[in-house]
């Protein structure tokens, strides 16, 4: 396993963030992603893994008080660059994740991984979590 350190993301690191979202699919500007940062409050967090001394990593978690499930963290989006997948990172990054959560009171941490990731549901599941259900995703534009 590489050395790893968990930090808060900081601006300086969104060029390196917008590259590793573009690995998941998602084209977001570093600039939006600046902007993003500066109103993230004190109920979500972005945490950055960095390995051998390269940001390798990026965790997105919210937690909150939802009508029907209670108080809970959600993971909102998790990535590990490509090249340096199952070396440890990602199992870091995700424990620091939970520990944030844990301590704001979370008592459950969910995550919604797309059906064709089947890597990453396998990392979820090797890391204790259950698959609850599948379901369908929708999107209105307003």
């Amino acid at each position: 396993m590489q050395q790893v350190a968990v930090r808060p993301a900081q601006e300086t690191d969104v060029d390196r963030l917008s590259d590793l979202l573009q690995q998941l699919g998602y084209t977001v500007a570093a600039s939006a992603l600046a902007a993003r940062l500066r109103r993230l409050g004190d109920r979500r967090i972005v945490l950055v893994a960095v390995a051998d001394g390269e940001l390798s990593a990026c965790v997105s978690v919210s937690v909150d008080e939802h009508f029907v499930e209670g108080f809970e963290a959600v993971i909102e989006g998790f990535v590990v660059d490509e090249r340096l997948r199952s070396r440890g990172v990602g199992r870091e990054l995700l424990a620091a994740a939970e520990g944030w959560a844990r301590d704001r009171g979370a008592r459950t941490l969910i995550v919604h991984s797309n059906v064709v990731r089947e890597r990453a549901h396998a990392f979820y599941l090797a890391n204790g979590y259950a698959k609850v259900k599948a379901q369908c995703f929708f999107r209105k534009p307003l």
